[in-house]
């Protein structure tokens, strides 16, 4: 028995019921995954809270409005062929993904949309017998293992590089080196968010295009409009974690910080591959951290988040395969 005729609704309400659980996905995606982008800025008292969300918002929408139609394939039929399915199916799957980063968000945890979004389409083609495709998904987990060691090698090395240009530069010239620092630090908090608008936007409405109930156009700036809503109200948790929680940071960490998750993320981007924002910046926030001294970072907070990073997928996973097995 299919779930439509379980819940008795037309075609019309079924797409509305897949629109709205997108949107969640968006707003989650703006609450969690903007304090990637800006908490750094926040942590190092560059700019205040509601400033730099209003920059990170806008930022979003750019930069899924500019590139963010090359992961949007990968979710929406890459790793499984979403559209073959029922809408109401979708809208589970993704209700799942989205009540799931909700919640730790919540906790104050800075977790990866897309590994929810990617649990949850695993779940549900488990519990629909569609089959995944196997190289896409290997290839997803791969860039997800790797990403935070390599934003963290390049944070800890590029650290030294720029320590060393700017204390020669302005060796006594200091309000000027704090000058700019400050833009650098605002400037590349909105490079990160312009990462994370392009590269996560596909996670929110990929689904919507593959089952043509929008064109890539109107969902993406639907989509990046509750992108920049989720930041606007429901993000000063998780940016005081990344801020403040894993270690703390002046200017020129933050910057660097940036600079380093930006680069890796948009990278991905660049190949289609959707990949974890909050992966990238914890990585470069531990690197950095690193060149104070391993003291100076807190292991016990990192893996709780990498914990958190582990089950948010396999949560999504589960409970989307067991809901939709149940109604099915």
């Amino acid at each position: 028995m299919y779930l439509s005729t379980i819940v008795g609704t037309d075609g019309i309400t079924m797409e509305l019921a897949l629109i709205a659980a997108s949107m969640f996905i968006a707003a989650t995606i703006g609450a969690n995954d903007i304090a990637n982008a800006i908490g750094t800025t926040v942590g190092s008292n560059i700019l205040s809270y509601r400033k730099a969300t209003v920059l990170a918002g806008v930022s979003v929408v750019a930069g899924a409005l500019l590139a963010g139609s090359n992961t949007i394939d990968t979710v929406g039929r890459g790793l499984l062929d979403t559209s073959s399915l029922e809408l109401m199916t979708l809208s589970v799957a993704l209700t799942c993904a989205a009540s799931a980063v909700a919640i730790a968000t919540y906790l104050s945890f800075p977790v990866s949309a897309t590994q929810s979004v990617v649990g949850a389409l695993a779940g549900t083609g488990l519990a629909t017998g569609l089959a995944l495709n196997s190289s896409v998904l290997f290839d997803i987990a791969v860039v997800w293992t790797l990403l935070p060691f390599f934003s963290a090698a390049m944070s800890f090395l590029s650290f030294f590089f720029y320590r060393g240009v700017f204390s020669r530069l302005f060796k006594q010239r200091a309000y000027a080196y704090e000058r700019l620092i400050a833009l650098l630090v605002a400037g590349s908090g909105i490079l990160v968010s312009f990462s994370l608008g392009s590269n996560n936007i596909g996670n929110a409405v990929g689904t919507l295009v593959a089952q043509d109930v929008m064109n890539a156009e109107s969902a993406i700036v639907l989509g990046a409009l509750f992108i920049a809503v989720g930041a606007l109200l429901f993000s000063k948790r998780v940016i005081l974690t990344i801020g403040k929680g894993i270690t703390q940071l002046d200017p020129l960490q933050a910057f660097v910080c940036q600079f380093s998750s930006s680069f890796t993320v948009f990278a991905c981007t660049l190949i289609g591959i959707p990949v974890s924002l909050s992966q990238a910046t914890v990585g470069s926030v531990v690197g950095v951290g690193l060149t104070k001294g391993t003291t100076s970072v807190n292991r016990r907070f990192i893996m709780r988040i990498v914990g958190s990073w582990i089950a948010t997928p396999f949560i999504s996973g589960v409970v989307s395969y067991a809901l939709i097995r149940l109604i099915a």
